[in-house]
């Protein structure tokens, strides 16, 4: 297991990105996504994202990521959207992903 709330990995064949998000000591969900999709959702300037399977929105004080039948409903306060971003920069420099075409 990892002691943070999420952490952020790259598939660098795929081009996915593997959200985990600690649940329980025991329990981790792994969100799957699109690396371009991951990257649009998380620049500044997106304030609400969406697709066929999940709905994103930024709010004053927390990010909001829910399944489109709202079975799974996600809050992350400011600082743990932060810690995603640096998460998913530090994925991209380690699999060399932001010389790609």
């Amino acid at each position: 297991m990892f002691k943070d709330l999420t952490k952020v990995q790259i598939n660098p064949e795929t081009f996915h990105v593997h959200l985990a998000i600690k649940i329980s000591e025991n329990h981790v969900h792994n969100l799957v996504f699109e690396l371009s999709d991951f990257i649009q959702f998380s620049l500044d300037v997106t304030k609400r994202w969406g697709n066929d399977e999940w709905d994103l929105y930024k709010l004053k004080n927390h990010v909001k990521l829910c399944s489109r039948d709202y079975k799974f409903h996600y809050r992350f306060s400011n600082k743990d959207w932060s810690n995603i971003r640096k998460q998913l920069a530090a994925a991209i420099e380690k699999h060399e992903l932001h010389t790609a075409d």
